[in-house]
């Protein structure tokens, strides 16, 4: 599973994206993530990569695209 998949069904599991929301392009505030949103999704990626996830890495401008590349690199640097 990619990361991007990982992170596609996260958001779908845990904050009420649709998988027709799920696009790479899509940002966090075109999804309906609120700030408080925002901070539970950081803490959340955080436990379910194993990588240090802050909410300053995801803003609501921030594409899920982005988010995911940003997620790999973490896992690469670290593994």
């Amino acid at each position: 599973m990619t990361v991007f998949e990982r992170l596609a069904t996260l958001l779908t599991a845990r904050f009420g994206v649709t998988a027709e929301e799920l696009r790479p392009d899509a940002t966090f505030d075109e999804l309906d993530l609120d700030s408080l949103a925002l901070v539970e999704f950081a803490m959340v990626a955080e436990k379910e990569f194993g990588i240090p996830f802050g909410e300053e890495d995801v803003t609501p401008q921030v594409t899920v695209g982005q988010a995911a590349r940003l997620i790999g690199d973490k896992l690469a640097r670290v593994g």
